[in-house]
């Protein structure tokens, strides 16, 4: 007959043995229960350990707390044990429970490394309960009143844990103990960036720089500031200043490429990017804005063979498709659509092949190509069916067809998906006053495109024409002239030559024809309007 303490043992066994089991079958609820009583009646540590692992394994957060505080019981000096815990009770909304056991890992961490905040910062930064960690670590520094390093500590988890007001108290504080504590410094600067004053944030950030001249991280830093804001100039500064100290430095020959362009300094940028060609870093994203850069300044072959250099990356893809449309440009039409069948045909990307779709038939559209690019487009709707660009396009394309049908269906289609679609309404209701009477259906998709976009110039356009087509000569030009005024566009330009000698008007009419036939000489519309006023 076995003795209380054999049963108790055989009870024990019972416990684990069914509970690891239950695990192994993924009864993770049965395997906690047995695991549960087991911790209760033995004292092995690891038994608790075990139970607590297995409660947040399976996301039972009630029952892992006492499995947890029978762990530290059983193993008072178990740091994990005692930072698992706390976490636990920081999640609970228990920050002063949690105190005295992220002490007692600070006091372990120090003796051990002579540091421990670190790991407490990075404890309570993955808490899910931000307001309870950042109040644990409060009382943790508050312990230590005179360590500008705790205060450091406490504003670093502030702002990890989105309380950017907290943070910069917290470095103040320390900057107050430590006015040469430098990651007090840089902290502050941007904890005060976070809480939305950005001007605030943007002087810190210059008296570091001014404090510190030599520390090229911050300038990096102030730089990177600076460009959120759009100051280009004066970031350009910065990073200038840490390239000629690290002229190697990929990163900054990349930006300061990059910053050069927004500001128009082309020959400025091609240096930069020349240089990272030179060391062989980041040559795909060089070899693209080089590209782009020759785009720019008019040299179209040069920008060809810049993109078409660009064999891997993230930016291989669009250079591919922005030298077909180069080439399209330079009239060698059946090499681009090669190139763009090529890559559509050697691409399992659905996105990228629309896009090829798309310069595709925008090549075909501008070469006049129109029965061409509707067949293709007709391709790309079997492969992608009510894509909504690939409607839009075919509608575009249609029109020019005179397949005023076809342009209706899509762009109806297009409405069926997303009735508001301000493109779609616009198309539909420009097509409708200018190649039919339905001018008052015309009217409504218009206007609802209009509420949407009132300062778009091509719906303030259209908006002007089917008031014409109403037979609102003055409500047209007003519209059609401020139209004009934000974008000097041909089919604009006829609209309102249009309106102008219909109202008498004749020599302005004709001034702002001639005008925009010098612009774009090809014009269709506006080759038309010139023969009918100048038969």
């Amino acid at each position: 007959m076995g003795t209380p303490e054999d049963n108790g043992q055989a009870d024990l066994l019972y416990e684990l043995l069914v509970g690891e089991i239950a695990g192994h079958m993924g009864e993770l609820q049965v395997s906690l229960d047995h695991y549960l009583r087991a911790a209760g009646r033995s004292d092995d540590p690891g038994v608790a350990e075990r139970a607590t692992r297995i409660a947040l394994f399976s996301g039972d957060r009630e029952k892992a707390l006492p499995a947890a505080q029978r762990w530290v019981a059983l193993d008072g000096e178990s740091l994990e044990a005692r930072q698992v815990l706390a976490a636990m009770l920081v999640n609970d909304d228990q920050p002063d429970a949690a105190v005295p056991h992220l002490e007692r890992v600070l006091e372990r961490m120090e003796a051990v490394e002579g540091d421990g905040l670190g790991l407490l910062v990075n404890i309570l930064s993955r808490a899910q309960n931000g307001p309870a960690a950042v109040k644990a670590m409060e009382q943790v520094a508050a312990g230590r009143s005179d360590d500008p390093r705790a205060q450091l500590a406490l504003g670093s988890l502030a702002l990890q844990q989105d309380q950017p007001h907290a943070a910069v108290a917290a470095t103040e504080r320390a900057l107050r103990m430590d006015p040469g504590l430098r990651e007090a410094s840089v902290l502050r600067a941007r904890a005060i960036q976070r809480t939305g004053d950005r001007e605030a944030s943007l002087q810190a950030m210059k008296d570091l720089v001014e404090r510190y001249p030599d520390d090229l991280d911050l300038r990096v830093n102030y730089g990177r500031l600076l460009l959120q804001e759009e100051r280009f100039a004066d970031a350009r500064i910065q990073f200038e200043a840490v390239v000629a100290e690290r002229g190697d430095d990929a990163d900054m020959l990349y930006t300061l490429g990059l910053i050069n362009i927004e500001m128009e300094q082309y020959g400025e940028a091609e240096r930069y990017l020349e240089q990272l060609l030179k060391i062989g870093q980041r040559a795909g994203e060089a070899r693209y804005y080089l590209g782009r850069i020759a785009e720019l300044t008019g040299d179209v072959q040069r920008a060809v063979d810049f993109y078409e250099e660009v064999d891997r990356g993230d930016y291989r893809q669009e250079s591919m498709i922005r030298a077909a449309r180069l080439r399209g440009e330079m009239g060698q039409v059946n090499e681009a659509r090669e190139a763009l069948t090529r890559l559509r045909e050697t691409s399992d990307n659905p996105r990228l092949q629309v896009e090829t779709y798309l310069s595709e038939a925008q090549l075909l559209r501008e070469t006049r190509d129109y029965q061409a690019g509707l067949a293709l487009l007709d391709e790309a709707l079997e492969s992608h069916p009510d894509h909504l660009e690939l409607l839009y396009a075919r509608a575009l394309m249609a029109e020019r067809l005179d397949r005023i049908d076809q342009l209706e269906e899509d762009l109806n289609r297009i409405l069926e998906q997303d009735p508001d679609n301000p493109a779609a309404l616009n198309a539909l209701g420009y097509t409708l006053a200018d190649r039919t009477d339905r001018f008052e259906e015309a009217y409504d998709y218009i206007s609802r495109a209009y509420e949407q976009r009132p300062d778009d110039a091509a719906i303030i356009d259209s908006m002007g024409w089917v008031l014409y087509r109403l037979g609102r000569l003055d409500e047209a030009e007003s519209h059609l002239r401020r139209a004009y005024g934000k974008m000097e566009d041909g089919e604009i330009a006829s609209n309102l030559a249009q309106v102008l000698w219909e109202r008498g008007e004749r020599e302005e009419a004709l001034d702002i024809l001639e005008a925009a036939l010098e612009r774009d000489p090809d014009h269709e519309r506006l080759l038309r309007l010139k023969e009918r006023l100048n038969p």
